[in-house]
């Protein structure tokens, strides 16, 4: 199971800039689908990390556009690299 050194707070400005774009674009963003699957992919495996940005955020991953959001921001930050 691989941890992150991610800085979270970074990470959660990253994950709101991804969110806003999707909105912007009515989630019509390419990869937005296969984001939702790794993201559920994700959570499961990685739910230290993924309680951690909750507990920060102040709000549950909820939605699909959300899902993507996470995974697009832990790409653009090159977490799963």
């Amino acid at each position: 199971m691989k941890t992150f050194s991610i800085n979270i707070h970074e990470f959660l400005k990253k994950f709101n800039q991804e969110y806003r774009f999707l909105y912007d674009n009515y989630d019509r963003v390419a990869g937005y689908g296969e984001a939702v699957d790794a993201f559920d992919a994700f959570a499961p495996q990685h739910k230290v990390f993924v309680s951690e940005f909750v507990k920060i955020r102040g709000d549950f991953i909820s939605s699909d556009r959300e899902a993507a959001a996470f995974m697009f921001a832990l790409e653009s930050l090159g977490a799963l690299a």
